[in-house]
């Protein structure tokens, strides 16, 4: 009864402009400025009121806007249609196309001696792509195995839960690719991955083949495959480089140990001419480093002075490999990576606008525990020993402090 109820007031209320006596003057209406819009379908719906429900009337409709019928949309008539055997109050419009943001609009004709309701026209856009699919980012490093994750997101880059099911396939990029599928890497399970109605996330592992990548075959690069039903997020492709085994035990926080290079250590390359000595970074034993390959993000948490170098939160990606000469007769194999959020002028007082820098590091395997050897090999100091800058010690090139007297090392335990 509440039901009905409400439903007569909404006619009312739909009708209201026509006549101060609704049940005297026939008249039709569509119900809403919008019609019922679901995931793919939209439906226009006709209220009439004083209308012969035993003799058929027939109400032709227009379709406008900017979208085109029969190539982003098809609808199920052209006319709705009261009384007789066969009425018809509803036109289901199907999206061919989702995500133009093109529109629709359907207008009734309303033959003579029957009066307009509020709403003559009805009109929407067409509906979004169902998801949005993404990596988490656009570039990762794996060691031995790698969870490949990918997220649904709606336009404006917000976590969506899916109203039905969707295949994901991850495919590689052989142009992109310096790796080989089946020699160098495979994928452990499959290459889609169905995620579940009311799910919005899911993942596929990649395991890389060879305890150390082939030289000039460690890069893999996937794309992600969609329905046409969804569309492309902010990453769609992902560059994944491959690492040593040995690598794997980077993961996870390194408390400092040594601090190698301290003052006394450059008093050996550098005499008394050198000025801001004391500038140095000194030890603190407070001073550690965590890493995650998976999110190739290197997170610094020091209180001492290197902390006017390592900025903060940093991406870090996989560049060459170097040996790296000690000044003691002995050379230091290093894997160096490219970080982003680094100050190359290594100074409270100033900031280098070229932030992007290289660092060394390698693991020592120990008996008992590993040691990670970490090395600033690329900064250009306008703090401590500002004379090296003038007399143009750096090298040109980066990474520009490679050589003895100029790099950093210290080391790590966890």
């Amino acid at each position: 009864m509440k039901g009905r109820l409400l439903t007569l007031i909404a006619l009312a209320g739909i009708f209201s402009a026509c006549s101060k006596d609704i049940s005297l003057d026939p008249a039709v209406s569509l119900f809403a400025p919008q019609p019922e819009v679901y995931e793919e379908t939209a439906i226009f719906r006709l209220a009439s009121m004083g209308i012969d429900a035993v003799s058929e009337q027939s109400f032709p409709v227009t379709f406008g806007g900017s979208a085109e019928r029969g190539v982003d949309y098809t609808v199920s008539g052209d006319r709705f249609v009261l009384g007789g055997e066969n009425p018809v109050d509803s036109i289901v419009l199907t999206t061919l196309k989702l995500g133009t943001d093109k529109t629709v609009s359907l207008t009734v004709e309303v033959p003579d001696g029957i009066g307009n309701g509020k709403y003559m026209t009805s009109e929407f856009t067409l509906q979004d792509k169902l998801a949005y699919f993404s990596f988490p980012a656009s570039y990762s490093m794996v060691a031995d195995s790698i969870d490949v994750e990918f997220d649904a997101y709606d336009r404006k880059g917000k976590a969506k839960v899916l109203g039905r099911e969707a295949t994901i396939t991850l495919s590689v990029d052989t142009e992109k690719s310096t790796a080989v599928e089946g020699e160098d890497f495979i994928f452990a399970d499959s290459t889609h991955f169905v995620i579940s109605q009311g799910q919005s996330t899911g993942k596929l592992k990649l395991k890389a083949l060879k305890p150390r990548p082939a030289e000039g075959r460690d890069k893999v690069v996937l794309n992600l495959g969609f329905d046409e039903k969804y569309g492309a997020g902010t990453d769609c492709q992902i560059e994944i480089d491959l690492l040593d085994t040995l690598w794997s035990t980077l993961n996870g926080e390194w408390k400092i140990d040594t601090l190698v290079t301290d003052t006394t250590y450059m008093r050996k390359y550098w005499d008394e001419s050198y000025t801001g000595m004391e500038l140095m970074p000194k030890y603190n034993m407070s001073d550690a480093m965590t890493f995650d390959l998976k999110a190739a993000s290197l997170n610094p948490k020091l209180r001492s002075g290197f902390k006017n170098y390592f900025l903060g939160k940093s991406i870090m990606k996989k560049a060459g490999s170097m040996d790296l000469d000690l000044g003691n007769g002995e050379t230091a194999a290093l894997q160096t990576f490219l970080i982003d959020n680094t100050n190359r002028d290594f100074s409270e007082d100033s900031k280098s606008e070229d932030k992007e820098s290289y660092i060394g590091l390698r693991i020592l395997e120990g008996e008992e525990a590993d040691t990670l050897d970490l090395y600033v090999i690329d900064y250009m100091s306008k703090s401590f020993l500002p004379e090296l800058v003038t007399e143009e010690k750096y090298a040109p090139e980066k990474p520009v402090a490679a050589s003895p007297g100029l790099f950093l090392n210290l080391t790590f335990t966890k």
